[in-house]
């Protein structure tokens, strides 16, 4: 009899045939020993041996060196291929990953927003170096012509959510408009399954910064690659190799653990970022009239029906972002907001079960000194909203009496 797995009993036990373990123990060992047939087999396939002269040839070593695998690494992988119904390699940080993709394709064009997480761009300048890559940005494909002239091997890649307002990609208007052989790669860090499924909407890579929610507790640096294609899976698995951007055993040991409880964090830092959005957006929706609201200029995030891929978001998951984020009537406001929360770490970074903002600009030139960036942990919907309410009235205030002076 065979049962049907949800997300959930997949975190947990998708792993269970490599050990008879509860808790996967942590393994730190660089190196794995030969097994007795081994150097056999090696001298079978090299034809110093023949096949007969060959001792226990039954015998299998899984494991050899770590840069190739290891322990851990080889149970994660197969628990977070389950998320998204694929085949995933794990990388040193979310970076990496995103390198392994323009490694892999080697893309002549590569059609992307400006904006974004600046540091995929520093990625891009890295791949470009010594190439002959022409970058189209989206915000300047106004006619589409941009995305028109992308041929067989070019790479489109978004961002869906965005960094850091979190614009939704539509999926379906991309694979509409590309040329066959043209590939979609999406970053989607900001909201991974079930908030969203891209490879099941037709993206042909996924990637996830591993640090943010697959993580969840801001201890560990991590990156994953999402595919079905199991000739991509091992070509990326093969360049891991050589590039050396592997996960360590540590960080692979932290993320297993991180992915038993993945649904429930996700789904409940989803469920309160949705109603934060809904009462910060209140006043200017004519919901509401409290005075604390007034410094709050715009609010973004997919719930919100007035935000950029609101209904896209609808379509291809199961729910919005954890993350947030708020324009307030001035930079003054922004800026000190993140100094006068309690519950709200000012810090980078997001997918944390503690919630943080950051006044963004601080971290990216590009981006309105007047937006903060919110990330929502686990707290409760009603601390966070008290928290929210008394630093803004205080801010209020200051600057207020800021401009008086």
């Amino acid at each position: 009899m065979s049962l049907s797995q949800g997300l959930s009993t997949l975190m947990l036990h998708a792993d269970e045939a490599a050990g008879p373990d509860v808790a996967v123990p942590l393994h730190v060992s660089t190196t794995y020993r030969y097994d007795k047939g081994y150097n056999d087999r090696v001298a079978v396939a090299r034809g110093w041996l023949k096949p007969e002269e060959a001792a226990n040839p039954d015998d299998t070593t899984p494991h050899i060196y770590s840069r190739d695998t290891t322990e851990v690494r080889s149970r994660l992988e197969t628990v977070l291929g389950k998320l998204e119904s694929a085949h995933a390699v794990t990388y040193s940080s979310g970076l990496s990953a995103a390198y392994a993709v323009f490694l892999h394709f080697q893309p002549k064009r590569i059609y992307m927003s400006y904006e974004g997480y600046h540091g995929v761009h520093g990625v891009l300048d890295l791949y470009s170096r010594g190439r002959n890559v022409t970058v189209i940005y989206r915000e300047k494909d106004t006619d589409g012509s941009g995305l028109q002239s992308l041929e067989a091997g070019d790479l489109i890649w978004l961002e869906s959510p965005q960094n850091p307002r979190g614009e939704v990609a539509d999926l379906a208007h991309y694979i509409s408009k590309r040329a066959k052989g043209v590939i979609i790669g999406v970053d989607s860090t900001f909201a991974p399954p079930p908030i969203q499924n891209l490879l099941t909407h037709g993206a042909d890579v996924v990637m996830h910064s591993s640090t943010k929610f697959l993580g969840g507790h801001s201890d560990l640096l991590g990156g994953v690659v999402m595919t079905r294609d199991l000739a991509v899976h091992e070509a990326l698995s093969k360049d891991r190799m050589y590039t050396g951007a592997v996960m360590g055993n540590m960080e692979a040991w932290l993320l297993l653990r991180s992915m038993r409880t993945f649904k429930v964090r996700v789904m409940q830092q989803s469920e309160t970022a949705t109603k934060l959005a809904k009462w910060l957006n209140s006043r200017i929706a004519g919901e509401s009239d409290e005075e604390a609201l007034a410094i709050v200029e715009r609010v973004w995030h997919a719930s919100l029906p007035d935000n950029p891929g609101h209904e896209a978001a609808k379509r291809q998951g199961a729910g919005f972002s954890g993350v947030l984020s708020i324009d307030f009537v001035s930079h003054h406001h922004a800026r000190l907001v993140c100094s006068n929360l309690k519950y709200f770490i000012n810090a980078t970074s997001l997918g944390g079960c503690e919630s943080l903002i950051e006044w963004r600009a601080v971290s990216d030139s590009k981006i309105s000194p007047k937006l903060c960036r919110v990330s929502v942990g686990l707290e409760e919907f009603e601390d966070l909203q008290a928290d929210m309410r008394q630093a803004f009235a205080k801010v209020a205030k200051q600057v207020a009496e800021l401009h008086k002076a």
